[in-house]
């Protein structure tokens, strides 16, 4: 019932001339018959909960019935977050303030809310870290992150724009660990590190790095940025990607191997993040955002609805081509089959 409650849902509300260009992608790329690929679309909608997006993204037409069945797709993710999170605690982590407060053991460093703070006390802050980051406290992917060195800027007029603009967390700068400057230097290079939380122990499921590119001050995929796996050593052992397919052996900036990169305080990152993940237990699903400093790991976020669509590229997966799906169904459903 869920399953077709789900497609009913997506088959009313698709954007229909975006579906008809993403055919039209996957024909250029495959030399595959149009017709059949949308055809196929809608079939791998049915069978397995796949948007048309899911099917460019994971090259849905090069694989099998059963390759196919091991992917998380949309709808398996939703289905994930449905079981694992209340959306009665989603606040606490859309806040980044809230976030700031709740985990601030972990956040280590120092953050302003302009909501609260009067001017005086922001001209202290940009005293003391002239150099800062101002955010939105309620966007995601990165939307709306300002790096703004205060010390050209007239006090009374960056402060009220920056609460006319709603960007109304500040926070002090963080400087990212030399080892981590060699990948890429412009932007803090962060780590997305999934968790869940079932019967009272935290597993990692799903371990990447994420790396800048160009002139952004945020790393996130939909900004230019790339991404790659991370093993449970922390160690990098696959080139990098970026969203539109685009490989990276090599950092096309820095010249830095991808492959071969090993993350410093790694240990530290997974006591961390299996930490942080036993304070909202009604959260079990997190996508926690780490960056590397030289005195060790620093949390960035924590996203309740932790983007899927990073998980499975073509140029991460091992030859047989099977997703993650197996991984994430034996520990979050695990109380279900017992």
């Amino acid at each position: 019932m869920n399953k077709v409650k789900y497609y009913l849902n997506r088959l009313f509300s698709m954007n229909y001339k975006q579906m008809l260009d993403t055919v039209n992608l996957v024909h250029k790329r495959s030399g595959k018959n149009r017709l059949f690929i949308f055809i196929d679309m809608f079939y791998c909608s049915i069978k397995y909960l796949a948007g048309y997006m899911d099917y460019l993204v994971f090259n849905f037409e090069d694989l099998t019935k059963k390759q196919r069945s091991t992917f998380i797709t949309r709808g398996v993710n939703n289905a994930y977050i449905k079981k694992m999170n209340q959306p009665a605690f989603y606040e606490k982590f859309n806040n980044k303030i809230l976030f700031n407060q709740i985990f601030n053991e972990y956040i280590k460093r120092d953050y302003l809310d302009l909501n609260q703070a009067t001017e005086k006390e922001f001209e202290e802050f940009i005293k003391k870290h002239p150099i800062i980051i101002a955010k939105p406290i309620d966007l995601q992917c990165g939307k709306g992150i300002e790096k703004i060195d205060t010390c050209q800027e007239n006090v009374k007029e960056l402060y009220n724009r920056l609460k006319e603009n709603g960007q109304i967390l500040i926070e002090e700068v963080i400087i990212q660990s030399k080892e981590m400057n060699q990948l890429f230097p412009y932007a803090v290079n962060t780590l997305r590190i999934v968790t869940a939380r079932v019967n009272d122990k935290t597993t990692i499921l799903f371990r990447a790095l994420r790396i800048g590119n160009g002139d952004n001050v945020v790393d996130n995929f939909n900004h230019g940025g790339m991404y790659t796996v991370v093993n449970e050593q922390g160690f990098i052992e696959k080139p990098a990607i970026d969203k539109k397919g685009n490989v990276y052996e090599i950092h096309p900036i820095t010249h830095t191997k991808i492959a071969g990169f090993q993350i410093p305080y790694f240990e530290q990152v997974v006591q961390m993040v299996k930490s942080a993940s036993t304070i909202i237990p009604e959260v079990g699903l997190v996508g926690w955002d780490i960056a590397i400093t030289d005195c060790g790991p620093v949390m960035v976020e924590g996203n309740q609805l932790p983007g899927y669509d990073i998980y499975q590229s073509k140029v991460h997966l091992n030859a047989d081509k099977i997703g993650l799906k197996p991984t994430f169904d034996a520990i979050i459903y695990q109380s279900s089959n017992k």
